[in-house]
């Protein structure tokens, strides 16, 4: 492959990076845990959030001056800069919940629908069955399920 080539596809790469969803809705999810317990871990991780986001822009930068020149690899990177920082603070949160045993658990639909018609009372019993590793199926002898 030329060096045009693989600078090429390291540009599309990024581009494509930058360009990646960030996640749905979600809970922190782990055997045991409830609400409160992922609440005080969240909390915790709430600095490395913004860091993370500005690591990935400025290494994206970098990236695009090594890869792409000092005006294509810039330009790019700044058109997706705000999913390229979303991303990023998803990933250092992610990791930083991971190193106290979390894991991300993305909610269905189901899941969410029913989050969002519960009044506050069923609402924190809904997630603090989910995070600890409960289903709707499982809570509520499928009264949430349809």
């Amino acid at each position: 492959m030329g060096e045009q080539s693989k600078c090429f596809a390291c540009l599309a790469v990024m581009v494509l990076t930058g360009c990646a969803e960030t996640p749905g809705p979600s809970v922190p999810s782990q055997p045991g845990k409830n609400l409160a317990s992922a609440k005080v871990a969240l909390a915790s991780c709430q600095g490395v959030a913004q860091k993370g986001g500005r690591g990935a822009v400025t290494g994206s930068y970098v990236a695009g001056v090594l890869l792409g020149g000092v005006v294509v690899g810039p330009i790019i990177v700044a058109s997706n800069q705000k999913n390229i920082r979303s991303n990023g603070e998803v990933r250092a949160v992610d990791r930083c919940l991971g190193e106290q045993g979390y894991v991300r658990r993305d909610l269905t639909a189901q899941e969410v629908q029913a989050l969002n018609t519960s009044d506050a009372y069923q609402r924190e019993l809904i997630l603090d069955h989910l995070i600890g590793g409960g289903t709707l199926d499982s809570l509520g002898r499928g009264k949430y399920t349809s």
